[in-house]
């Protein structure tokens, strides 16, 4: 199996070395000459003499996905190979990213293969391989382990570049200012720009992301892409990456019904709600701020009443977006966790057991949560300086995001009221501040039960 595997991946090479002057119409015709042997999430270009060979295995629809980065220094690679980790590990793969120097090594394979046998199912080699060569060890590994395997390729222009190389600069200088760092990646972009041999269509699934901040310039093409993993990365790719951001969060003021111990309703501000929205106002521009404070560029709440009257003094344009809207709680809407446990014990029980995939009656889930709200997160980040005011459980599912919680603990998280919790990226991370505003309240936090049978 293994040598007729190596020997598919080395014709991919072959095929591309001799045809190198060829227009991409020649080389879409060579595509056709090759039998296409698929298995749900991927596709494999097969020449025909070996697509019969019994020895060569159709890879499993679920079975892991090798991803390998591909560009020159500072094109944006590491930011958005981070970022796709980062979404499919909050979507419920389990993701990493093998940072290499410049190509995988047979050490970084053997990592890959022990991170797939722990379970895992998606891998990430962030470095340059810019040679077909290089690529071609990550595509002869995947035939013979039949893993899938997905290339990315990463192109910007020069004024991309050159802000690339800026915003590298300035974070390596924190980390070290005796190193001359902008003359170290011109130096390295110099050095290996002779070698770059850009991607070809034969060596496998391939998306190109020509990398920009403004999303007039930024764009995404894909060939070969196959599945629900493949095609979620394409999706995320599809967003430029900013790389300085900050958003602001915080759940509505207290509200009536958070006072009586009630879950979900439309239930307006309580007094001291009314208080915290004042307070929260002062603290981002409102009336009685500081004039160098922090000021959101746009407002989102959700659709119910204690979030929009939370922030109705603070300046901005607003949006209410209806996936910001509390979580359904179905037919225990407006009942305490004392009446629920009460009336319906079986379903208090169960939601206890697993609260992540727990359906309320006629309700949702945190599971399904977590899928209304992802095109949330998309659309924040390609923006910065957004706040969002929403509920507790809504602000579970995007700080998870952001905090890189598996989701099995997000209804764990605590988000308490009165608090506004800031996000700041960091490099391929996220800071988040949290900052009481001092305004008393009700503590809605409930801890993870001991498992019940």
């Amino acid at each position: 199996m293994s040598c007729a595997a190596a020997a598919v991946c080395a014709a991919f090479v072959d095929a591309d070395n001799d045809n190198d002057e060829e227009d991409g119409d020649n080389g879409d015709d060579k595509c056709s000459a090759t039998t296409r042997a698929r298995d749900g999430a991927t596709m494999a270009s097969v020449p025909v003499t070996l697509a019969t060979d019994s020895t060569v295995k159709p890879c499993p629809l679920r079975a892991p996905l090798v991803v390998t980065v591909v560009g020159l220094p500072c094109r944006g690679k590491s930011l958005a190979a981070h970022k796709v980790a980062r979404h499919l590990s909050w979507r419920g793969e389990s993701a990493k990213v093998f940072t290499v120097n410049e190509n995988s090594t047979s050490e970084t394979l053997s990592e890959i293969s022990l991170f797939f046998k722990e379970g895992n199912n998606v891998a990430i080699i962030d470095g340059m391989h810019l040679t077909r060569a290089s690529r071609q060890t990550v595509a002869t590994f995947c035939c013979e382990a039949v893993f899938h395997h997905l290339l990315i390729e990463f192109t910007c222009n020069d004024k991309c570049l050159q802000e690339n190389v800026a915003d590298t600069v300035q974070f390596y200088r924190k980390l070290d200012q005796n190193i001359d760092w902008e003359r170290r990646f011109r130096e390295s972009n110099d050095h290996h720009t002779p070698q770059f041999e850009p991607c070809s269509a034969l060596e496998g699934p391939l998306i190109t992301v020509n990398n920009s901040e403004d999303p007039m310039y930024h764009s995404v093409t894909a060939r070969g892409v196959r599945g629900a993993i493949q095609t979620d990365i394409l999706g995320v790719l599809a967003s430029p990456v900013i790389r300085q951001q900050t958003f602001y969060f915080s759940r509505h003021g207290e509200s009536e019904y958070n006072v009586l111990g009630r879950i979900g309703g439309d239930a307006d501000l309580s007094p001291r709600g009314m208080k915290y929205a004042d307070r929260l106002a002062r603290q981002l521009g409102g009336p009685g701020s500081a004039p160098d404070g922090p000021r959101p560029k746009v407002i989102w709440t959700s659709e119910l009443r204690r979030t929009i009257h939370t922030v109705q003094n603070i300046p901005g344009p607003r949006a209410a977006i209806k996936d910001l809207n509390e979580i359904n709680a179905g037919i225990c809407e407006g009942l305490t966790y004392e009446e629920i446990q009460e009336r319906f014990p079986q379903e208090f029980a169960w939601r206890d057991q697993d609260k992540f995939k727990y359906r309320y009656p006629h309700g949702e889930s945190y599971l399904d949560l977590l899928q209304r709200v992802d095109s949330v997160v998309q659309a924040l980040l390609t923006n910065t300086d957004v706040l969002v005011v929403s509920h507790q459980a809504v602000l579970r599912c995007i700080m998870a995001y952001f905090k890189g919680v598996k989701p099995d603990d997000v209804p764990y998280i605590n988000v308490p009221l009165h608090t506004l919790l800031i996000v700041r990226s960091y490099g391929y991370d996220f800071v988040v501040e949290t900052v009481p505003l001092k305004v008393e309240c009700v503590d809605t936090y409930r801890i993870q039960p001991k498992v019940r049978d």
